[in-house]
């Protein structure tokens, strides 16, 4: 079924408009289905059946020809038609359906549905459509569907769809729209559906007439169903039009859109005075000059809806003017305005009032460049391109109004185009630079191979496109990396594989990509053997023992071709297969219930035509285990039900994220597939279920098969052999992540972190590395002391009150509808808030939504593992129809919880923090070797990160995630950009974050390249991780010293300190509390509006984002306008201000991830049950951490807490102060001078940056990370810095970005002004530095002379120290100047001031007696070789 049908389908709305739909799909269904003889006339490339005509995917430009005029269904969906001619299709009279959409429209001009007066069907969603002639849909009197949704209309005309008096449905959503006009939609009398949403709205009294036309219709037609939306004012954004009423818009007040200015004009010129009230109101409007009423019967005269427009001025004119307004006897006038009569001038100069503009367009697209001026005598307009007279021909033409029109635009028109206008009295132009964007052509690319194995292959992808096409190679969907046997050439457009196995079979895909579009295509490769060989055994038999009774599987598997054939013999006796002894379809033998008699040796033969290998192992059959524990014989099963058990829910969960072929996505959904943890993370917490799970069940065997007294004192020890447990340890890889690992490469770990921070601390290698266990501070808080949660039990108390529900804390305290802008702050501090804390911290979800009973945890308000459901309050006033919002449990790592009895301990549930303690980057370079080599780009060995398509400034972007990673975007007909790729899986969640990632791979790049010029002699994983040292550096030297202050305020930066020193007794590691509570205080400074601003700082045509579009919409970041306005966006727009009853706005909580089909999430409650999930105790014993005064009553909260009515809600909610969830309490408190947080979560973030700090053997501030000098450089970084050297094109920038410019003097200051790192501080001699490399013979010679000089000095000559000591300073003296004239720099050779003359690259002289010098690399290195 085609796309349009599904759309049909998908938007049906009543009754009598689903019947008239299944009809229109009935049609066309059987128009299609129809095989009877094609027609004589039918397009070539297209498929003809009866009178359906379909002509899809086939590269069309333009409407193609000789359609058969019996035509009733025309289908062009998906080619690149630019225009519809006028005529074009004006002998399809009996056209009934036109598909048109997902091409490459941009204008629709009147005649272009000439003659399709039976129409009803017109599809031309998805293209670019920007403009409309008024009467373009003129004559269609029997339309009754009209789609133009996802173009870019930025205004619909007052006559577009007059006449359209049987159109039920308008699809316009998803476009630019900003002001409609009353009576636009006045003839459509039989329209049910409209659809408005997705534009930029102005929702002012300008609208009004449409609020009151929608409700009108809803009312009269029960089946009707309309959908519009605000854009602007950012306060009204998001809210419904069927919503609002008047009094929303406050329009009942009079008030003055515009007001009337003075005029100048010269006699016998127009003059025109402008007056507009608010809103479509009926008001009497009075023009006066002189406080005298004009007459407007005077033909000089003439009134408008946007004011008085006066004709052929004169000294009678001149005056002052007037406008008043009457409504119900309330008279409003307007300011006075003046004409101002000026002696007309005989002769002017050409000035240029409107040139052409910088444009960036695509190939075949129209170009229209205006050149509008004036002047006395009337100039003459000429054209140039790069300076040169332009040619005029059948595609390049100038318009009457002077403008330039190109027409299919080329790759060849790409230069500066210059308007030029003269008369005798001067000449000016203006110059406009036109780039052409064309998408990529793959024009050569490999086809279907057959290989054998061990062969070298090479596969071609020849692309053209500009931006140059960045090239990405998949195999069967998944990302391809380089390796031993993997590599790419010529810019990646070339594929090799050397020595060619049988894991190679599969689809290889080639993936072109830049900024205009994408081009793909698939190559199968087929890998077989080499053909007549001998067998091979490939699995041996080996010698084993086994229990009598038992069951065992000798192995055996050979290679050959033919195929060989398999026989086994005991003793050598050929062996009989029976019911206890049978081969399989691989050769192995499988042996039942085995006795003494089965003891002896086993061969194993393959033969085939060419030959015969054999193998032999020995069977031992033992005796009867006498020591076999209970459970013992339950293991295998237990085991096997267990991973049957989680494989079936984590199964259930990957397809129900996954294997969804839905196009638009529910975000909250988005989410958890985002989060959902990778291969490493799963196999880790799997290990956990799958252990837990099979102990739950030999206990449940064993309890049914024997009777064995299972108490509360019950032990698996009592149950399980100590091999046993050893066995199920290793089976289900929980002994896996127990041993350290191997740090013995010192030459590595003396210099460079390790990616998945182990080895930082050499004595505890695994503290703060990631799939480790979050620290704890204090002792965890179940329920059961072990592992439930608090609340877990309904109706048991705490303290004497039950627990309150998450959702009721949320809504009760938390909740606000109003914001307050913060006076000090930028949105930036959330940003890199945000962006910090996805370096640091990250729990493993629940690998399953299910229970294991089976239960899902979305349709279940029962508590079973994962499910942790948050209850939703009676009389909640959103959440009607359900009575909880689903919620899962984190992960357990192997080792606490359930399992931790077998590692000889006892120890409570704890989480798993997936990510490195460390502020390292791992934000940006992943946290296991796995993820940052599918990040780097290893072929070229220049120690850069992967990159994407180019930005129009030519910046790189992330590269595009494969198929391996979540396609997290929600709707997949917004854009064919897919998600992107970083060091952190949650990167796409929003675009505010997305561009900082952006920019930091970014800047890791920039910082490669220029380390690679510096020492071109550095191999690629050097340049890697010195890049990846600085950028580490970087990131701490900005959160310490810029971006905390703020956080913490000056006393709390006071207990923070100064760095002492590294301290490897410090664990680092990610306290628990830090990441379920204190470091979530950035919720409270969160605005619901993301800025984006030009470099004007004016807000960008597409506006400004609310939240709930900026989540899983990575295309924005290529299609809106890329990094810059976002980043421009949060350091010149103030953060949220924390207020006492102003904590989360309610976008937060009410409306995140909002969708017409699930319940939206509330942050606050989820943070509220995290905590309880974690254990995390509660706000009142954190205090005692914290050294803070003891609280009995809720009053004694009034320091921290000082507002009233917050400790009265707080008190009516938890009953006693004990009861307080600690990010409750911590959220709720003041916040601390110069400071963002109370003063609990100013301690724990002290706490754990103290750690961060202390515990980092590679902390930037170290002795033994940088030089001083190095380190003096690195204290250069600002974010400000970062952001101009990467962003696309920021040049003007606030010194401090997390402060408002408008604290700053001067506010804004150009990128040049702001300081940067000199890397030049990096450059390594390699021994080509001056004395560097001197002979064996001069270093001895200078031991033997400091020798001497020492021994002199030992013989009590100190009276000669001074002179000595003189000396030497004389000697670096000289060398300094000398290495200073011999090394000065010049990008062209080098210049030797010695004889004052350049010389060439690579270029060697002797520069005097013993010296011998070389330019490379723009420096002159000196050499002493006598």
């Amino acid at each position: 079924m085609t796309r349009p049908m599904l759309l049909v389908l998908r938007h049906r709305a009543a009754a009598a408009a689903a019947s008239k739909t299944t009809l229109l799909l009935l049609f066309l269904i059987a128009s299609s289905l129809s095989f009877t003889a094609v027609r004589a006339e039918c397009p070539a490339k297209c498929m003809c059946f009866k009178t359906t005509v379909r002509c899809m995917f086939q590269q069309f430009d333009r409407i193609p020809g000789a359609i058969s005029e019996d035509t009733t269904i025309l289908d062009l969906r998906f080619n690149k038609i630019k225009e519809i001619r006028p005529k074009s299709l004006a002998h399809l009279t009996k056209l009934n359906t036109l598909l048109l959409n997902n091409n490459h429209l941009s204008n629709l001009h009147n005649g272009a549905f000439e003659n399709l007066s039976n129409l009803q069907y017109l599809f031309l969603h998805k293209n670019k459509i920007e403009n409309m002639e008024s009467r373009v849909f003129t004559n269609l009197s029997h339309l009754e569907q009209l789609y133009l949704h996802s173009n870019k209309i930025q205004k619909l005309d007052l006559e577009m769809f007059q006449g359209l008096t049987k159109l039920e449905r308008l699809f316009l959503h998803n476009n630019k729209i900003r002001k409609i006009s009353p009576g636009t939609f006045d003839s459509l009398k039989s329209l049910t559906r409209l659809r408005l949403d997705g534009n930029l709205l102005t929702c002012d009294c300008d609208i009004l007439w449409l609020i009151n036309v929608l409700k009108k219709n809803h009312v009269s037609a029960e089946d009707s169903q309309f959908a519009a939306t605000c854009h602007f004012p950012v306060e009204m954004n998001g809210k419904s039009l069927m919503e609002m009423t008047e009094t929303d818009l406050h329009c009942n007040e009079l008030r003055f859109k515009e007001e009337p200015n003075d005029v100048s004009v010269t006699f016998g010129d127009s003059a025109f005075f402008r007056c507009k009230v608010e809103g479509n109101q009926n008001v009497k409007t009075i023009w006066t000059r002189d406080n005298n009423e004009i007459d407007m019967n005077d033909s000089r005269y003439s009134m408008t809806d946007d004011g008085l427009m006066i004709r052929s001025t004169s000294l009678k004119d001149v005056g002052t003017y007037e406008c008043m307004v009457i409504k119900e006897n309330v008279e409003l006038k307007s300011r006075p305005a003046k004409i101002i009569l000026e002696p007309s001038v005989s002769n002017l100069p050409p000035e240029i009032v409107m040139g052409p503009k910088q444009k960036t367009i695509l190939v075949g697209e129209e170009l229209i460049l205006p050149c509008d001026a004036i002047g006395t005598p009337t100039p003459s307009i000429a054209w140039t391109k790069d300076d040169i007279s332009l040619e005029l021909n059948q595609r390049i033409w100038v318009l009457p109004n002077n403008s330039l029109f190109i027409s299919k635009v080329e790759r060849m028109d790409i230069g500066h185009y210059k308007c030029v206008a003269s008369n005798y009295l001067g000449q000016v132009s203006s110059e406009a630079l036109i780039n052409v964007n064309a998408p990529p052509v793959i024009i050569s690319a490999s086809r279907d191979l057959t290989v054998k194995t061990g062969a070298t292959i090479e596969l071609q992808c020849i692309v053209e496109g500009h931006p140059i096409p960045v090239v990405t190679w998949f195999k069967d969907g998944r990302s391809i990396t380089p390796g031993p046997r993997i590599s790419f050439h010529n810019e990646r457009t070339t594929l090799r594989l050397d020595h060619v196995k049988d894991g190679d079979n599969g689809m290889f895909t080639c993936l072109a990509q830049n900024l205009a579009g994408t081009a793909e295509r698939n190559t199968e490769i087929k890998v077989r053997g080499y053909g007549p060989r001998r067998p091979k055994l490939l699995i041996r038999p080996f010698d084993m023992e086994a229990p009598q009774g038992t069951s065992i599987e000798v192995p055996c598997k050979a290679d050959g071709d033919p195929t060989p054939n398999i026989t086994w013999t005991k003793d050598g006796v050929n062996l009989v297969t029976d019911h206890n002894h049978r081969v399989n379809v691989i050769g192995s033998l499988r042996m039942f219930n085995i006795s003494f008699a089965d003891s002896g040796v086993y061969e194993c033969t393959a033969k085939n035509t060419h030959g015969q290998a054999s193998a032999r192992g020995t069977i031992a059959v033992l005796g009867d285990l006498m020591d076999q524990s209970p459970g013992d014989r339950f293991v295998n099963l237990a085991f096997k039900e267990a991973n049957l058990e989680i494989d079936r829910a984590v199964n259930a969960t990957i397809d129900s994220l996954f294997g969804s072929s839905d196009k638009i996505m529910n975000p909250e959904k988005l989410m958890r597939m985002s989060r959902f943890p990778d291969v490493v993370a799963r196999d880790l917490a799997k290990s956990a279920d799958i252990f837990e799970r099979t102990l739950s069940n030999v206990r449940k065997h064993v309890q049914a098969g024997l009777k064995v007294n299972l108490t509360e004192n019950f032990s698996y020890r009592d149950l399980l052999s100590s091999e046993q447990l050893d066995l199920l340890a290793n089976a289900s890889g929980c002994l896996k992540y127990q041993t350290k690992p191997n740090c013995s490469d010192m030459c590595f770990h003396t210099k460079y972190r390790t990616i998945d921070g182990t080895c930082n601390n050499l004595q505890n290698p695994l503290w703060g590395s990631s799939h480790t266990q979050f620290r704890r501070i204090l002792k965890p808080i179940y329920e059961n002391g072990f592992n439930t949660p608090i609340g877990w039990t309904k109706g048991m108390k705490y303290f004497g009150f039950e627990k309150p529900g998450a959702r009721l804390v949320s809504t009760s305290i938390i909740r606000s509808n109003d914001i307050t802008s913060d006076e000090e702050i930028t949105h930036m501090v959330m940003q890199w808030g945000q962006f910090l804390d996805h370096d640091l911290d990250h729990a493993i979800p629940s690998t399953t939504k299910e229970s294991w009973e089976g239960l899902d945890c979305k349709k279940t308000c029962a508590y079973s593992f994962p499910c942790f459901p948050m209850d939703v309050p009676p009389n909640d006033d959103r959440i009607k129809r359900r009575k909880c919002m689903d919620f899962i449990r984190s992960s357990a790592i192997c080792g606490t919880d359930t399992t931790s009895v077998f590692f000889d301990k006892l120890q409570s549930r704890e989480q798993i923090n997936q990510l490195t303690a460390y502020i390292d980057g791992s934000q940006i370079y992943g946290f296991t070797n796995d993820r940052s080599f599918i990040l780097r780009e290893v072929q070229t060995g220049f120690g850069l990160m992967r990159g994407g398509i180019s930005s129009d400034f030519g910046k790189e972007m992330l590269p595009i995630a494969g198929a391996d990673e979540v396609d997290c975007r929600r709707d997949l007909t917004e854009s064919d950009t897919g998600c992107y790729l970083a060091g952190d899986i949650r990167a796409n969640e929003q675009v505010g974050l997305l561009a900082m990632h952006t920019i930091w791979i970014r800047e890791h790049n920039r910082i490669a390249r220029e380390l690679r010029k510096i020492n071109p002699h550095w191999e690629g994983d050097v340049l890697f991780h010195e890049t990846r040292k600085i950028v580490g550096a970087e990131l701490q030297h900005i959160t310490y010293k810029h971006w905390l202050p703020y956080v913490l305020g000056p006393k709390g930066m006071d207990m923070l300190g100064q760095y002492q020193g590294y301290d490897p007794t410090v664990n680092p590691s990610i306290a628990n509390v830090f990441a379920t509570a204190a470091l979530r205080f950035g919720h409270s400074i969160i605005n619901p509006v993301l800025a984006r601003l030009d470099a004007n700082f004016t807000t960008i045509p597409q506006g400004d984002l609310s939240l709930g579009k900026a989540f899983f919409t990575p295309w924005r970041l290529s299609d809106e306008g890329g990094t810059d306005p976002l980043m421009r966006g949060f350091f010149a727009v103030p953060a949220k201000k924390k207020m006492p009853q102003q904590n989360l706005n309610d976008q937060l909580t009410d409306h995140l991830f909002s969708s017409a089909h699930a319940v939206s999430l509330d942050l606050a409650a989820m943070n509220i049950q995290r905590g309880r999930d974690h254990g995390i105790p509660g706000y009142t014993e954190w205090r005692t951490v914290c050294n803070m005064s003891k609280v009995e009553t809720f009053d004694d909260l009034k320091n921290e807490i000082s507002d009233d009515e917050v400790r009265k809600k707080l008190e009516i909610l938890y009953g006693h102060p004990g009861n307080i969830d600690v990010w409750v309490g911590g959220i709720l408190e003041d916040q601390v001078p110069g400071g963002k947080v109370g003063p609990l979560f100013q301690c724990l973030l002290i706490e754990q940056f103290k750690n961060l700090r202390s515990g980092d053997r590679f902390w930037y501030e170290s002795p033994s990370t940088f030089s001083p000098a190095k380190l003096t450089q690195i204290k250069q970084t600002s974010l400000a810095r970062v952001l101009c050297d990467n962003g696309d094109n920021i040049t003007l920038i606030s010194k401090d970005v997390f402060k408002l410019p408008e604290l700053q003097s001067p506010k804004l200051l150009p990128c040049k002004s702001i300081p940067s790192i000199d890397l030049r501080l990096w450059f390594e001699c390699n021994g080509d530095c001056p004395g560097e490399n001197a002979s064996k013979e001069m270093k001895e010679l200078r031991s033997k002379e400091t020798l001497a000089k020492v021994m002199n000095m030992t013989e009590g000559k100190l009276e000669g120290l001074k002179s000595v000591v003189d000396e030497l300073k004389l000697d670096i003296k000289r060398l300094k100047r000398e290495l200073r004239h011999l090394t000065k720099v010049n990008i062209n050779g080098c210049y030797d001031e010695t004889v004052k003359r350049r010389r060439r690259e690579g270029r060697t002289w002797v520069a005097k007696k013993c010296t011998k010098c070389e330019c490379r690399n723009s420096q002159i290195l000196c050499k002493i070789w006598c």
